[in-house]
Formats: C-alpha cells, structure tokens, sequence
C-alpha cells in the first residue's frame, strides 16, 4: 500500500502572502522563485517551473491578478536566508555533518542513487546529489530523510528552509522535480507540508512557514524528500536543510514564505485561445426557432427574448443529506446555494457502504438519503451514486471485515464474494429511480484487497452485477492521483489505463472514466492536465471522462480562484468530457476545509466567485431579435435548456427547446 497516496484529509496550517505573480507564457520554464513576508493564512502548494522570480526585500508585494509581474534583477542563486528572524531553535540540520537517510526505493531494483558532494555556494559547501535512473511514477517511492533532533510541541512556529536545483534531466520541460514532504510515520503518514520543488539549473531557495498542529516526537518525524514520481531520469541536488522552531514567540505572519503559482496561470498563454476555440466548437450548437399562427402561417418581424437556463453539461457537487434536509439556517441556506449554483450532485459518504448500512451513525440513514435524493430529483438534478465497492478491508464495512484477516487480506474468506453481489442489488434496487448513475469501483489502485482474494475478475463481477440491476444508467470507475500529483504519478496512471483495459477486455459494461482531481498544494500545469485527459480519450474513445471530485486545498485564495478558473475552462474544453463536480462547496461540511467555496459564516470566497463567473457569465448566452420573413429566428449557444418569450395579440407567451449536440435542433411553436 502507498502511504503517501492514501487520501486523508491532512492538517495543513502552512501560510504564505497573497502576493499573485503572472506565469511566463509558452511553457518556457524561469526556475525562480518568490520570498516575502506571510501575510495570511495559506497552504504551500506546487512551486512551478515557471514563472517564479525571487524578491530579497522584506517588504510585502501585492497585486490584484496573475498579470502582476515582480521584476528583479537578483539572481536565483542569491540568498535571503537573512529574511527569516534570530531565535529559531535548530531541529533539523541537514549541513550533511551526520547523513541523512535514504532509501532508493523500489521499481523492480533502485529507483534512484545517492552520493554526497562538495559544491560552491556562500552558505554551504556540501550537497545530496541524487540521481534517479528507473523512477517509478510516485513521489514517495525513494525518499532522502531529515529526522527531526528535537520534539515539536502543539502551535510551535517552524520554518523549514532549504535549496534545490538541477544538475540534468531527461523531462522536456528542462526542469527537475521533486516533492518535499514533512510527515509523522506509519500507521497514518500525517503531513504538515507538501512542497513540489523544482529548477532549471540554479540553486532554489525555499522557505515553509508552518503553525504545528498537532505534537511531533523524535523517531515520529521526518522531512522527506521524495524522488520517485514522473517517468524521466534525472539528477538533482538538495544543499543546506534546516527547521528552525521559534516555539510560540513568533507568528506564521513573521516568517518569510516562497511564493507559488502554476504554468499556464498568465492571462495570456496559449492554451486560452485554444480552450476557447475547442469550447465553441464543442460546447455549443446552431439552433432554429420558427414561429406560426393558428392558420399555420409564418409569424414575420415578431421580437423574442431566448434565455438560457440550464447547461447541458454538469457543473456539481456532492451533498450532505442530513444538512440538506435540516432544519436550521444553516440548511436552508446550504439549499439555496445548491439550487444557485449546480445542476449536478449526489452524495458524498451517505451512499458508501457502511453508512448506508447504518455503522455510521444516526447521521447517516437510508430514510434522510433518500429523502435528500428525491428532493434534488424534483428539481431536475442529475445524479451521481458514490461508491458500490470501495474493495479494501479498511474501507469496506464492518459487517465484512471479519471475513477478511487484517494481516492477510489475500485470505479472505469467499463469502465475502457475496455479500458484494448482493450489497450491490440492494443499494442498485433500493436507488434506481433517483440514481442516474454510478461510481461501480473506487480507487483500485491500492484498495485491492478483494482482487488480491479473489481475482482480478471480481472487478467485472461488480460491474455485470451492477448493470444487471440497472440496464441504462452509466457505469464509473473511479481514482485519484490522475490529474494531481503534478500530473507525474506515472504508477497510477498506468495502472488505472491498464485496469480500464482489463475490465473492457473482458466485456465489463463499463461507460466512464472518473478523475478525482483533488489538488491539495500542488497545482499540476494546465496543459499537462489536458494532456493527461487526452491520454485516456486516445486510449478509451468510446467513454465518458467526469471530474469526479474536484478541489483545490489552500488558503492562498487568489491562486485558488485561478486554479478553479483554469481547470473548469481546460476540463470543459475537452470533447471528452462530461461534468465536474465538487467534492463539497461548505465549510462546515467540507473533507478540508481550505477547499470549501464558503466559511462557516456563508461568506464567499473568490474560489466561488470564478465558478460562478464562469458558468453563470462567461459561458452564459441569452438572445434577443426578430422573426424573418419566414417567422424564424437562428443563432448558436451552449447545449442546454431555454425558454423564448414572445408577445403575439396582446398576449405574453413562454416556450421551451433545449439545444442538445448531436441534432437538428429545430423548433416550431404555434402562437395563440
């Protein structure tokens, strides 16, 4: 099992300031990076090969939008190590005087090679170089470790800080990669800071402020860095590492922070102008409305207003159902939010197995589910059901597990076969008029406990079983770290293709692809997204792709609301694709509550503003004019639901037509 992969939700109280650089266009890769004051709460996210530039003043650098630029004519390789204030007590001191660990890692032999060298810097003069050679697409898989030498109490104040460049490398953007992760150890991996380093060539200098959540002991904590993900050799190297703990006498805000962004942020990069042209292209369709008299003559010169009023495409989110059916101001307020902003949804945990069964608790029950899913019915929502099998013993429900042995999963007793099959008919029976489709198997790739049992065939097993009981509605496979993870989880990806090609192989009834595209600190480029998704298009042309689970989790809000902004306008303009919904919108009920679109007091955040400016703006398109000489009015707008007002003797009527890809879309309506 893949620790670092697992999705916890983890405590992340890093900060950094809401200084907004633009991104260089074109894919050309800067490798600099930004350090200023912390000015707010933040998460540290994936710091880009692009566009990042380094400032050695103190002062705090604001600006409005990622078109702002911070010019400097410093060096990468200057320092502002002088930024980060006196009194910080050393608990980690990575000066290479005691090695650090290391583990190379495993890909059917080493992932990679370690050997410590002299450099020529100013504030150090010994590097880990480290050189990957057989990378096995997941970060975590080679690690070089930094025990902490001291213990960390709760609210302590850090600052981790360390240096980072390329010596080679094989990935087309000439970048290196790694990711710097600072976490407790088995059994739960809890992680206090995720950082994607990268360079071009210049030595990088990274400071992460972070406010300790919880206690940290010697022999429990390690910073880590983790070399293992992509699929191109390279070699780069880590210099001086430190964590200085300024216990409490300091704030997050007193530290100074890298500064971060992703490619393809700048206003101006290509990919726009083609995103835009594929959505014209693929997201709308030419319509004809004609209008005529009782006599079946053509109504001339007549003025109408078209509105539109529902997307054909799924914006959503998941729900709660005991807060949609309560009876508070809270509720209430979560319905209209609901009914404001999506026309998708389903629920997040209510329909997985164990809640469903009722081990969760009075919160969860078949009666408020199903309940919550008839009152989005009524309101013309289409549905997702989430998850029918979860296929690991940790997460399968506790009736099962006494059938599975926890130490030997691979032994599990064949009953449990099914109990499957028939959760299955009793969930696909007990839904199918409120479900209009299904995630059939989550996340595969390490919860495979049932297939280690019994067999890969199991997996088709699931999908028959569930089409048995559902003839037409689409069928999902469903994982994470797809699109995320920088987009270079390589290992999962291909072992999600391979398992989508074993399941279509052996005639699995299978209709989608869902991309979880949950994006913590890391923001993956926008066109390595779309690659990602093409990727699959090209393999499997006849599926469906959805994003299943979409969230950014940080609170550098700008880059929050750009990244929701860029990754709606790439995801929508692939032809492909049918729906991105979120994992969650509210704070209060939200699986990180960085990633919500309001806090607990309903206030909206920007993340909110660019979804709704987006869908409800952007890609919004009501018309107006006359009839011609044959009563008929064209145009061309988004696929989805209209209504046309027109005023014939004196008297105001409505009519509805919905533009749907694939036909005529031609309208007659007879007017009183």
């Amino acid at each position: 099992m893949n620790p670092f992969l697992l999705k916890t939700t983890t405590h992340l109280f890093l900060v950094i300031s809401m200084l907004i650089l633009s991104a260089c266009g074109g894919g050309g890769s800067s490798g600099n990076s930004t350090v200023t004051k912390s000015t707010a709460p933040s998460s540290i996210a994936a710091i880009s090969s692009s566009s990042l530039v380094i400032n050695t003043s103190s002062s705090r650098m604001e600006s409005s939008s990622p078109s702002s630029t911070t010019n400097s004519s410093s060096s990468a390789s200057q320092t502002v190590a002088s930024s980060i204030p006196a009194g910080g007590i050393a608990t980690i001191k990575g000066d290479y005087s005691v090695n650090p660990s290391f583990w190379g890692g495993d890909n059917n032999g080493p992932v990679g090679s370690y050997t410590l060298v002299d450099v020529d810097h100013p504030h150090f003069t010994k590097a880990a170089r480290i050189t990957v050679t057989n990378p096995a697409g997941a970060s975590w898989n080679g690690q070089l470790s930094f025990p902490i030498t001291r213990a960390i109490a709760k609210d302590d104040v850090i600052i981790i800080h360390t240096w980072f460049r390329k010596i080679s490398t094989t990935d087309e953007s000439g970048a290196c990669f790694a990711s710097l992760f600072f976490e407790t150890g088995a059994p739960d991996y809890t992680k206090y800071a995720t950082v994607e380093l990268s360079s071009t060539g210049e030595w990088q200098e990274y400071f992460i402020p972070v406010k300790m959540p919880e206690a940290g002991t010697i022999g429990n904590l390690d910073l880590k860095i983790g070399f293992g993900g992509g699929n191109k050799p390279q070699i780069f190297e880590i210099g001086f590492t430190e964590i200085l703990n300024f216990e409490k006498k300091l704030t997050v805000n007193d530290l100074p922070v890298t500064q971060i962004t992703y490619e393809g942020r700048d206003p101006n990069a290509a990919w726009r102008t083609e995103a835009a042209a594929r959505i014209e292209q693929h997201r709308k369709g030419d319509f004809e409305i004609r209008f005529i008299d009782a006599n079946n003559a053509a109504v001339i010169d007549k003025a109408i207003d078209v509105k539109f009023k529902r997307h054909a495409y799924h914006f959503g989110s998941v729900i709660v159902s005991n807060i949609l059916m309560g009876n508070n101001s809270d509720s209430e307020q979560y319905r209209n939010k609901v009914l404001e902003l999506f026309n998708q949804s389903g629920t997040e945990n209510d329909l997985k197995w164990a809640p469903w069964i009722g081990e969760w608790g009075s919160d969860y029950n078949q009666t408020t589910t199903k309940a919550a899913l008839q009152w989005l019915k009524d309101r013309d929502y289409y549905l997702r059901g989430h998850v029918m099998v979860w296929p690991s013993r940790r997460n399968l429900p506790n009736l099962v597990k006494p059938y599975i042995p926890e130490t030997n999963p691979a032994n599990a007793d064949p009953i449990v076969k099914s109990l499957v099959l028939n959760h299955i008919d009793d969930i696909a029976s007990s839904t199918k008029d409120l479900l209009d489709e299904w995630d059939v198997l989550n996340e595969p790739y390490d919860n495979h406990d049932l297939m280690d049992a019994f067999g890969d065939g199991v997996m088709v097993d699931w999908f028959n079983r569930a089409r048995a009981n559902l003839p037409a509605h689409p069928l999902y496979i469903n994982d994470y770290s797809i699109l995320s993870a920088g987009g270079r989880d390589t290992a999962h990806q291909n072992h999600y293709e391979n398992t989508i090609r074993y399941l279509l192989d052996n005639n699995a009834p299978i209709t989608g692809v869902g991309f979880q595209s949950h994006f913590s600190e890391s923001p993956t480029s926008i066109t390595k997204i779309y690659s990602i998704i093409e990727r699959y298009h090209q393999a499997f042309p006849d599926l469906e792709f959805r994003s299943t689970e979409f969230d950014i989790n940080t609170t550098d809000q700008a880059l929050q609301a750009d990244f929701t902004r860029d990754f709606l306008t790439i995801f929508f303009s692939h032809p492909s694709t049918v729906g991105v919904q979120l994992w969650g919108f509210w704070e209060n009920a939200h699986w990180t509550k960085n990633a919500a679109f309001y806090t607990a007091d309903w206030t909206e955040k920007p993340n909110a503003t660019a979804w709704k400016e987006l869908i409800y703006s952007t890609w919004w398109n009501n018309f107006s004019g006359s009839t011609d000489d044959l009563g008929k009015f064209n145009n061309r707008g988004f696929y989805g639901d209209y209504e046309v007002d027109v005023t014939h003797n004196g008297k105001k009527q409505t009519f509805t037509f919905s533009v749907k890809k694939g036909e005529a879309n031609q309208f007659q309506f007879t007017l009183d």
